[in-house]
């Protein structure tokens, strides 16, 4: 039987999808790169890809609401969780630890704490620590809320960390603006999202690794990152594209080429810190 949207559902009660003829960074007008199959493995359903003729950003139509997504993730849907990364930092968690740890303790939030690697390692550090993940998963963390809505609002955080979430949500600039209402004046925010013009993207098309609908719903250009962190509040002090794994010294004919992609950053993600204006 042939996947419909409503099947999507998963019996959430509001409305699920909306038509997204324009770019939800910047309202550009759109056309329709290629195709997007849902990683649902037993609801296959295809999505039309759209880019941005603006700002190059690429995004699914129709869009799942956000209640929707929030709906799937905390039921732990097939829709939007496949098979977890990694059981280790990340380059861009890297980063931030390589940049950040030394501070002195503060106020810390994360948005979308996953397997807690990170938060873990700034609780033990004597970071005041507070995060949002919907999933069961989290749960083992201290002071982890389920929805950003049961975060307290005076927070002011003095760094923040989403990596690998904004590809997640259907409206980036509105969940942009509320990390900023939790950010401390100067406060930093570290990000990580696909990078829709990665060599990868280009050549492989709607079989990219990082086409995963309804897991992720928004891609990104240079431009389209740093336009919608703008909108939001935040100033850009860092963007740069590396792949999903970390580098290393080619010592073998087969790691040249990976080695050639990181350094000529045109990896498959971006990692990007900006600063609350």
């Amino acid at each position: 039987m042939r996947t419909t949207l409503s099947d999507l559902g998963e019996g959430y009660p509001g409305e699920s999808f909306t038509p997204s003829l324009v770019c939800p960074v910047c309202a550009g007008s759109s056309r329709i790169l290629h195709l997007a199959t849902n990683i649902h493995p037993e609801k296959p359903y295809a999505f039309n890809f759209r880019i941005c003729a603006t700002c190059s950003h690429g995004w699914i139509d129709p869009m799942p609401t956000q209640g929707l997504l929030n709906h799937l993730y905390a039921h732990g849907s097939r829709s939007v969780i496949g098979e977890w990364g990694p059981n280790q930092l990340t380059i861009p968690e890297r980063v931030c630890v390589r940049r950040e740890m030394k501070r002195t303790p503060a106020r810390y939030f994360e948005l979308g704490v996953g397997h807690g690697h990170l938060y873990q390692m700034f609780v033990e550090r004597g970071w005041k620590c507070t995060g949002v993940d919907p999933g069961d998963w989290a749960g083992r963390f201290p002071n982890v809320h389920r929805d950003l809505s049961e975060v307290d609002p005076t927070l002011s955080a003095d760094l923040l960390v989403a990596f690998d979430v904004l590809e997640h949500v259907s409206d980036p600039i509105s969940m942009l603006r509320n990390l900023w209402k939790l950010a401390a004046p100067k406060a930093k925010l570290y990000c990580a999202m696909p990078n829709r013009e990665s060599l990868k993207a280009t050549r492989d098309g709607q079989q990219w690794r990082m086409v995963r609908p309804l897991g992720h719903v928004n891609y990104y250009s240079k431009k389209s990152i740093i336009l919608a962190l703008k909108l939001a509040g935040f100033a850009v002090r860092y963007v740069r594209a590396t792949d999903l794994n970390e580098l290393h010294f080619p010592r073998r004919r087969q790691d040249i080429k990976p080695a050639l992609i990181e350094m000529l950053g045109l990896g498959d993600q971006w990692i990007v810190i900006a600063e609350r204006c």
